[in-house]
């Protein structure tokens, strides 16, 4: 009995030596990244409906025939997409007494053509409110711009890692881990007040100015090599 239990403790003991020596040497953690500041190609403005009755039939009836001008205001204008969004509605009170139903709905108009959006946010004004309106990078641009980025990432990568093996008077190195990741350029919303921006007939409504803006697009390498003698 004495014996095994002799043996069983030496296991322990030499068992951390086994996994110093596995351990492998000469590891360095890396990290490159490439940037770059692009303009923004897309605009995104939301507008809704909203409106109050103390019938809830006749205010959505009423949501719907805006809804409906505003829909088909918008046909024309082949080169901005338009997205319905979702009708809701809840009581109002005050003092704790009904006072009516209020609905509202929204809609949002996507187009790279500032002047086009523009024209047509200033026609809707004239029964639709500008909740916010956005402007970012296109799918189209962010995938192009970041293939190039990722590009250059890695060749930073490895000029730091070809580097540090200089300067430690190592032959080369051996890639042990890589991760590669970008971040999503968030697109400044600016919001508009709370009331028409415009009582203007819909021929005499003014265009709204849009400008555009710029995001910063960047792709991150990081990853751990090895020291080569």
């Amino acid at each position: 009995m004495k014996k095994w239990i002799l043996a069983l403790s030496l296991s322990f003991l030499l068992t951390p030596a086994f996994a110093d020596e596995t351990k492998p040497k000469g590891i360095v953690n890396l990290q490159a990244s490439a940037s770059l500041t692009v303009d923004t190609d897309l605009m995104l403005a939301t507008l809704a409906v909203e409106a109050e009755n103390h019938d809830p039939a006749l205010l959505a009836k009423t949501i719907n025939k805006k809804m409906a001008w505003a829909m088909s205001t918008s046909k024309p204008f082949s080169n901005i997409k338009l997205k319905g969004g979702q009708y809701s509605s809840h009581q109002i009170f005050h003092k704790r007494i009904f006072k009516a139903w209020r609905g509202s709905q929204s809609i949002t108009l996507q187009s790279k053509n500032t002047a086009e959006l523009g024209k047509l946010i200033g026609l809707l004004q004239e029964q639709l409110l500008v909740k916010s309106i956005r402007y970012q990078v296109s799918k189209e641009k962010l995938a192009q711009s970041k293939q190039g980025l990722l590009k250059q990432a890695i060749a930073n990568f490895r000029n730091k890692a070809t580097f540090i093996s200089q300067q430690f008077e190592k032959s080369g190195y051996t890639l042990q881990t890589i991760n590669i990741n970008s971040n999503t350029p968030r697109p400044p919303v600016f919001y508009a007040k709370s009331r028409m921006m415009s009582s203007a007939p819909m021929s005499e409504a003014a265009p709204a100015n849009l400008q555009q803006n710029t995001s910063i697009i960047q792709v991150n390498v990081n990853g751990s090599i090895q020291l080569v003698n």
